[in-house]
């Protein structure tokens, strides 16, 4: 029954969703971690917090419990915010097209649009991120680390996914 199921959805609509899904996987493992910059073995900061090592003990601080947080980083961790959103969304619309709503045309371009955003929300997160300065002081772009790659990857997914559904709207309506 499930071969049924699958043999009437479009390959690109199953190639989309896969890519959906590992682009919000790189995304939110991209997110959650603290190293979007590191400065050596010494620092590494994220989004949410930055932690130092002091003695061979790591201690992290959160930037929400700063008297002052940067506007640049909050709105770095906003975008990265609204892109990990608006991926949940084209992954669950991407379930529906395939599953419950197959005759609904609309859905291919929901969930590109979606994508598209999800995509470009996590790529304006990282160049924001990436040009933050703070009293003369700019990051050094050799020092950004994994967690900011993975978001770039995950926001490229997304563009590319975006694309995919659109390009197989357009397919199926012909």
């Amino acid at each position: 029954m499930m071969a049924d199921t699958l043999a009437t959805i479009p390959p690109m609509v199953i190639g989309g969703s896969i890519i959906t899904t590992v682009s919000f996987i790189l995304h939110i493992i991209g997110f959650s971690t603290t190293y979007w910059y590191k400065i050596g073995d010494v620092v590494h900061m994220g989004l949410w917090k930055s932690c130092i090592q002091l003695n061979g003990v790591e201690v992290c601080k959160n930037f929400a419990d700063a008297p002052e947080r940067d506007a640049q980083l909050a709105a770095a961790g906003v975008m990265e915010s609204l892109a990990l959103v608006a991926f949940v969304a084209a992954l669950v619309c991407a379930f529906l097209k395939m599953f419950v709503l197959k005759e609904k045309g609309i859905m291919f371009v929901v969930t590109g649009l979606l994508n598209f955003i999800a995509g470009g929300l996590a790529l304006i997160g990282t160049v924001v991120f990436a040009t933050i300065s703070s009293g003369g002081i700019t990051l050094d772009s050799s020092n950004f680390h994994y967690s900011f790659g993975l978001c770039i990857v995950g926001g490229i997914g997304g563009i590319f996914t975006g694309i995919v559904f659109m390009l197989a709207w357009r397919w199926v309506r012909s």
